[in-house]
């Protein structure tokens, strides 16, 4: 189960989208671990019982995603900023087009 079909996702990759969110994805997965572990052992009510579960099924959901999209294999090429330096950057308007176009007139 998913937010938007894969299938639409891929069609706006091929038309140039570079972000994808995946998040309703995700928390439709653990949904699903959780309900499926009350539904087991419904005395079990130790969060830890169904949230192990429910990551098992989110990065089940990342993978199948990264596959899809055709993005899995390209985490070498992701360069890390670390928040500092993300901070900076964007009090100095780099991340913004508009704010760095504004910057200079």
């Amino acid at each position: 189960t998913y937010g938007v079909p894969v299938e639409e996702i891929q069609k706006g990759i091929k038309s140039g989208v570079r972000k994808v969110n995946i998040d309703t994805d995700n928390r439709l997965a653990i949904t699903a671990a959780v309900r499926e572990a009350l539904a087991k052992k419904p005395e079990e009510f130790d969060p830890r019982h169904f949230l192990k579960p429910s990551i098992t099924y989110m990065q089940k959901v990342c993978a199948e995603r990264y596959q899809q999209f055709g993005t899995a294999g390209n985490a070498s090429k992701i360069k890390q900023i670390s928040l500092e330096d993300f901070a900076a950057k964007y009090a100095k308007g780099e991340l913004n087009v508009v704010t760095k176009a504004a910057a200079k007139v």
